[in-house]
């Protein structure tokens, strides 16, 4: 199991619930305490996809070649649900090549819970100048979970606030969806934030200040909290000037 020292940014959002602002440590802590303990480790991550889609964002590959490269590297275990999720976002991708940077993975600090950091996980964010203004894109490919609306907006409002800064503070987000449809298949959707609720940094404070004090109560309730593991991660501290 992952520790719950680093949560990945959607189960954040997931923990702070449909309402986020009227989540309560309590409430957060009951999550918690209800999904996380009974997770389990996947057998596969989507990191070659997710390669692939800053090659195809940045017009250094095509649909073809990145459907490939995940059919052929990787673990086996997920090469062809990395290939389907390339094939999901290619056209689009394609059609929005832009010079793109790539942010990597991001460990955010939240807090300190028990002398311990926990971090927030945003996995492979990209940096992408599009015509109108720069986007912080996020890949969501798991087949596991449908995020409802807010939980995409939260998640998306926690990048910005933590990656988006100085001389992008004007960023937008652009959270390409390639997870479940209403009928389990994969579906895509590209998400702009000009089009959504962003939540600004004060309120994305606010949220996570109740989301460190409900892992501090699911702590004291059961979850046990060991030192994740940060390895290739970018350790990202909001104290600290920003990554660009």
């Amino acid at each position: 199991m992952s520790s719950a020292l680093l949560l990945n940014v959607i189960d954040v959002a997931r923990s702070l619930g449909v309402q986020p602002t009227r989540a309560t440590p309590v409430s957060v802590a009951d999550w918690l305490l209800a999904e996380y303990i009974r997770r389990r480790a996947g057998g596969f991550n989507y990191n070659r996809a997710i390669d692939c889609t800053f090659d195809l964002m940045n017009g250094t590959c095509t649909a073809a070649q990145a459907e490939l490269k995940c059919l052929s590297t990787g673990p086996a275990a997920g090469r062809q649900q990395n290939a389907e999720a390339v094939k999901t976002i290619s056209a689009y991708a394609l059609a929005n090549i832009s010079k793109c940077y790539r942010i990597g993975f991001a460990a955010v600090a939240a807090g300190r819970v028990k002398g311990y950091t926990a971090y927030i996980g945003i996995k492979a964010p990209i940096l992408r100048m599009a015509p109108d203004r720069p986007v912080v894109v996020m890949p969501g490919y798991r087949m596991s979970y449908r995020p409802v609306e807010t939980e995409i907006d939260v998640a998306c409002s926690i990048a910005l606030a933590n990656l988006a800064r100085d001389d992008y503070s004007d960023a937008d987000f652009e959270y390409l969806y390639a997870g479940p449809g209403h009928d389990g298949t994969r579906e895509f959707r590209a998400i702009r934030g000009r089009d959504r609720k962003v939540f600004d940094k004060d309120a994305v404070d606010a949220l996570l200040d109740v989301y460190i004090k409900g892992l501090a109560l699911a702590a004291e309730s059961g979850i046990a909290l060991r030192a994740p593991h940060l390895h290739g991660y970018k350790i990202f501290d909001p104290r600290e000037p920003g990554l660009f």
